[in-house]
């Protein structure tokens, strides 16, 4: 494992379990909060977890349930490209 990078047992976005070797999933770099990705997009947390649940941007299920994003994905989504955020971002 590189540092910077987790193991994490996760769901994919329909909820059903993913399971890689051991029933868990190596992730390479820093994961980000629905809040952390809220605040960079300036919308409601809330509206982060519903583009994950529509498959707008993927999501990694922490152990908890809670969900987690790639830092790397988002930050490409913010530079355009993405193109996964229509202009409905604040509904």
């Amino acid at each position: 494992m590189t540092a910077g990078s987790e193991i994490f047992p996760y769901q994919n976005n329909s909820g059903r379990h993913q399971r890689g070797r051991c029933g868990s999933v190596e992730v390479e770099g820093k994961l980000l909060t629905p809040g952390e990705v809220a605040a960079m997009f300036r919308v409601d947390p809330k509206t982060v977890t519903r583009w994950a649940a529509a498959g707008r941007i993927s999501s990694i299920r922490t152990p908890g349930g809670h969900r987690r994003f790639r830092e790397s994905e988002v930050r490409a989504l913010l530079a355009g490209e993405g193109g996964l955020i229509d202009d409905d971002a604040d509904s």
